[in-house]
């Protein structure tokens, strides 16, 4: 097996393209979230994640939920780093994992408390459990070198 060969099977990720669309995935699905809340609230008129009677603590548990949303993709970028590092197959796992706690964050609503809140809340956390994991698959296809060397730009060879 010649040593070009055994380049163009080694793949390697560049971390700081990982982290840095991980990073703007985290501010993206904390953006997601304060919307989905402010939808809910001003055009369905729904409370979502605000109970009455909490006076100053009131946004406290949407402060909660929106911080979440980003630490969670912040997570979700994490697994993927170590999955790309330690499984031949890793965007089959990762695809299968996001998908299961996507399916999950879906789910949890509902069992707690069956409302129209509740019901927001599971359509937001489907949106935010898909664009988290469509835009960190696409990094993580993005972030992957052959051979130790980075991809060519996209405008490069083309004329440009």
């Amino acid at each position: 097996m010649s040593s070009s060969h055994a380049d163009h099977d080694r793949r390697r990720v560049s971390a700081w393209r990982l982290w840095g669309v991980g990073a703007a995935t985290a501010v993206l699905a904390v953006l997601l979230a304060k919307s989905g809340i402010l939808v809910a609230r001003r055009f369905l008129l729904l409370p979502l994640f605000a109970p009455q009677g909490y006076g100053p603590w009131r946004d406290a548990a949407a402060t909660a939920y929106v911080l979440g949303a980003g630490l969670i993709a912040l997570a979700a970028t994490l697994l993927l780093r170590l999955l790309l590092a330690a499984t031949p197959r890793a965007m089959v796992f990762f695809g299968w994992i996001m998908t299961a706690l996507t399916f999950l964050a879906v789910l949890i609503p509902l069992a707690l408390h069956r409302s129209n809140e509740m019901l927001a809340a599971c359509v937001v956390n489907l949106f935010i459990g898909l664009i988290v994991t469509s835009l960190l698959a696409s990094a993580a296809r993005w972030a992957q070198t052959r051979g130790g060397r980075a991809p060519r730009p996209a405008w490069q060879g083309r004329g440009w």
